[in-house]
């Protein structure tokens, strides 16, 4: 395995190399044996492809496996459900076998008009001990059909602290600029909100991520934190392809559960060209 760590200076901000702490819901397209396109929602750490986590909707947590809330699409302003047509499946990871989902991306899945459509991915609230705090995570993923903008510059999330990206998320290029703004639940910026950003060396046209396995994944990491300017955005030049997460980090949204603490982590996937 290769490490890959980076330092930059982007628009006035150093991109400083930190530790793996929490686990990263990630959306990976894929094409299926098939000939299917379709999006895999897998849970784990996404900057060193380890530590996977099965995922079910509806379930209670336990220790390996996360309740989700809800799966659902955005286009044209208006919400669909995916619950009923999400495919529950299990994926291999290091060896490690677990629980996911994959979403076909066809008409009956709700994909097949010009435009933008914004997969999401919001998990239950889950109690972290070793915190003593109770952490939501929502995740994003983009896909665009035929060119059209429709979508991508809006706020999507309903009373929910959000990356909304500044540029076209899936027309993104290694060495181009990404750019987006953070938000909370009341939908105003956010200065100087710490982002965790993490990249896993993949291609859409990959089926597979166990490292364990010959022939597959050749995987390089990194995982790096930024931090938003005065005016609650941030600008990062992603130098290669793959697949790169931004996670908002406890999105100021001053919540309780119970009388603890709810940390509010949201993040947004792009597939970098």
């Amino acid at each position: 395995m290769k490490y890959f760590t980076a330092l930059f200076l982007i628009a006035g901000l150093f991109l400083l190399p930190v530790s793996v702490t929490a686990h990263t819901t990630t959306l990976l397209p894929y094409i299926d044996k098939d000939g299917r396109k379709m999006v895999r929602i897998i849970h784990f750490h996404p900057a060193t492809g380890s530590d996977l986590m099965g995922i079910r909707l509806g379930v209670e947590d336990s220790k390996d496996l996360k309740g989700l809330a809800s799966i659902f699409l955005i286009h044209e302003n208006q919400e669909k459900n995916l619950d009923a047509v999400a495919v529950p499946d299990y994926y291999t990871v290091r060896g490690a076998r677990k629980e996911t989902y994959s979403i076909p991306i066809d008409k009956k899945s709700g994909f097949f008009k010009p435009g933008d459509y914004i997969i999401v991915v919001k998990h239950k609230a889950h109690w972290k001990k070793h915190q003593g705090l109770y952490i939501q995570k929502v995740a994003k993923f983009y896909i665009n059909y035929y060119g059209v903008m429709s979508d991508w510059p809006n706020r999507v999330l309903n009373k929910m602290p959000e990356i909304i990206p500044l540029v076209q998320p899936c027309n993104v290029n290694a060495g181009t600029l990404f750019r987006a703004e953070v938000i909370n639940e009341a939908g105003r910026r956010i200065p100087h909100a710490e982002i965790n950003i993490e990249y896993l060396n993949y291609a859409s046209g990959e089926t597979e991520l166990d490292t364990t396995a010959t022939g597959l994944v050749n995987e390089d990491i990194a995982e790096s934190t930024i931090f938003t300017d005065g005016s609650g955005s941030f600008s990062f030049i992603p130098p290669r392809k793959g697949l790169w997460t931004f996670t908002l980090m406890d999105g100021d949204n001053h919540k309780t559960i119970q009388g603890k603490e709810l940390e509010f982590d949201s993040s947004i996937s792009i597939l970098v060209k």
